[in-house]
């Protein structure tokens, strides 16, 4: 893995990569994505998303067609990468929230997203970082996250 990656950075991107980049620029950095998907969340003209996964970093990165195809989102599965020095990836519900207590980052909301009795999948959101943590049959798997949103329709891209 790229050691200059680890560095998950709330509102502004992972290492070196940067919200508001665009895809020419990411695959300059870290080359071709395993898998490229896209799709669109509506029926709206410019609704579009393209997904890029790199399986051997476990990454997944989000360009939006809405933004000019710039880098939106990033997602992260591996306990490689780091959140204020902790690498969260494993840790289970409880000391997941009592570690986001602690960075004192915002409120904490969390919320089942289970679709039937026997699935246990969970995500805690904090709002003012843009972040999302996604929690399956209790164990932290996924931490997700995008630039902060002044309000609901203008970005805070970094500088």
């Amino acid at each position: 893995m790229l050691k200059e990656l680890k560095e998950i950075k709330p509102g502004y991107g992972l290492g070196f990569l940067k919200f508001g980049m665009t895809r020419e620029e990411v695959k300059e950095l870290i080359g071709e994505p395993s898998f490229i998907d896209k799709y669109s969340h509506s029926e709206s003209d410019n609704d579009s998303t393209e997904s890029w996964e790199y399986d051997e970093l476990f990454l997944s990165i989000s360009f939006d067609e809405a933004e000019d195809w710039k880098l939106m989102m990033l997602s992260v599965s591996s306990d490689f990468y780091e959140l204020e020095e902790v690498s969260l990836i494993g840790f289970k519900e409880l000391k997941l929230v009592n570690q986001l207590d602690e960075f004192d980052f915002g409120k904490i909301y969390l919320e089942d997203c289970s679709e039937n009795d026997n699935e246990d999948q969970k995500v805690i959101e904090i709002e003012e970082k843009s972040l999302n943590f996604w929690i399956s049959n209790g164990q932290l798997d996924e931490i997700q996250w995008s630039p902060i949103f002044i309000d609901e329709d203008t970005i805070k891209w970094p500088k």
